[in-house]
C-alpha cells in the first residue's frame, strides 16, 4: 500500500509539473533592448568617444544581449546604417525627427529579420500636431514615438512596438508627451500585446510614468526576478554617474509577464559604448 501511495504521489507531482511548465512552453521569449545610443555628431572627431570608434562596441553589445527588437533613442541615420550593416538580420524603421525623412535624429527600431516582420509603421510627433513634423509645449526639441505593428515568423502571432524619447527640458512636454502615447494606445487593436521602450528624461515616479502605469507595467517592477545591474541608465561615458538615475524604461502590457530585466553596464577597457546603460528585457509573448 506504501508502494501504492508513493507511485501516486510521484505521478501527481510530475502532472503538477507539467501543467505549471506547459503554458511557459507554449510560449514565445521574447528578447526586447531600449538603448540611447548617444548622437552621431555629438563629439568631435578626435574624441575616444567619437561614433567611428564607439559603433562597433554598441554593436557588440546589441550581439551578446541577443535581442530580437531593439529601441534606439538619440539615433542619426548614419549610425543606424552602421549598425544594420553590422548586426546582419536586422530591418529597421525611423525618421528623422526634423524633416520626416533623415534629418535629426530619430527613434529608429532594429527587428530581427528571422524573427519578425514588420507589418505597419507609423511616426508621429510628440506635439499638439502629432501627425506633422512639430513641437510643443515647453519642449526644446521636436521629439517622436514610433510605432510598429509585428508579426512573428515563428507563431504568426502579433504585437506592438513603440520607442520614444521625452524632452530633456521640458516638464509639461514629458507630461504631455505620455498622456499622448496612452490616447495612441487607446487606437491600437485591443487584445494585442504591446511593448514600450524609451528614454523619458526623468526618474521613477515623475508625472508622465505615472500616467503611463495607468495603462502599462514597468518591466523592472513586474519581472518575475528580481532586476539586476543597477538603477543606474544615464553614465555620462562614466562622468555623470549618479544613484538612482534610471531614465530609461521598458513596458508592457497589462498582464504581460516579463521573465526578466538587466540594465547592462559592460565597458570595453573601460570604455564606455554609449552615455547611457541599455536594458534588455525578456518578455513571454502570450
Amino acid at each position: 500500500m506504501r508502494t501504492f501511495h508513493f507511485a501516486l504521489l510521484m505521478l501527481i507531482t510530475a502532472l503538477i509539473t507539467a501543467c505549471a511548465l506547459t503554458p511557459a512552453s507554449t510560449q514565445e521569449v521574447l528578447h526586447v533592448m531600449s538603448y540611447n545610443i548617444r548622437c552621431g555628431f555629438c563629439e568631435r572627431a578626435d574624441d575616444v568617444n567619437h561614433w567611428s570608434r564607439r559603433k562597433f562596441l554598441v554593436a557588440d553589445v546589441i550581439k551578446k544581449s541577443q535581442a530580437d527588437v531593439i529601441g534606439l533613442q538619440e539615433a542619426e541615420a548614419f549610425q543606424v546604417k552602421d549598425l544594420a550593416a553590422l548586426l546582419g538580420d536586422f530591418d529597421w524603421v525611423g525618421v528623422g525627427r526634423d524633416d520626416g525623412k533623415e534629418g535629426g535624429e530619430m527613434n529608429a527600431v532594429l527587428v530581427r529579420r528571422s524573427a519578425f516582420a514588420i507589418e505597419s509603421q507609423k511616426t508621429l510627433w510628440l506635439s499638439e500636431t502629432p501627425g506633422q513634423v512639430s513641437r510643443s509645449w515647453d519642449a526644446m526639441f521636436n521629439r517622436t514615438m514610433t510605432v510598429l505593428g509585428l508579426k512573428s515568423r515563428k507563431s504568426g502571432k502579433r504585437m506592438y512596438f513603440m520607442d520614444t524619447h521625452f524632452d530633456h527640458v521640458g516638464h509639461t512636454a514629458r507630461s504631455e508627451s505620455a498622456k499622448l502615447i496612452v490616447q495612441t494606445l487607446q487606437t491600437l487593436d485591443v487584445g494585442l500585446p504591446v511593448i514600450l521602450t524609451g528614454d523619458l528624461n526623468d526618474r521613477p515616479g515623475f508625472a508622465g510614468y505615472q500616467t503611463l502605469i495607468t495603462h502599462l507595467q514597468d518591466a523592472a517592477v513586474v519581472a518575475r526576478t528580481p532586476a539586476t545591474g543597477g538603477d543606474i541608465t544615464f553614465n555620462g561615458f562614466g562622468k555623470d554617474i549618479q544613484p538612482g538615475n534610471k531614465i530609461d524604461f521598458v513596458f508592457v502590457s497589462s498582464g504581460q509577464q516579463v521573465l526578466s530585466h538587466q540594465v547592462i553596464t559592460d565597458l570595453y577597457d573601460d570604455r564606455y559604448p554609449s552615455d547611457h546603460y541599455p536594458i534588455v528585457v525578456k518578455v513571454l509573448l502570450p
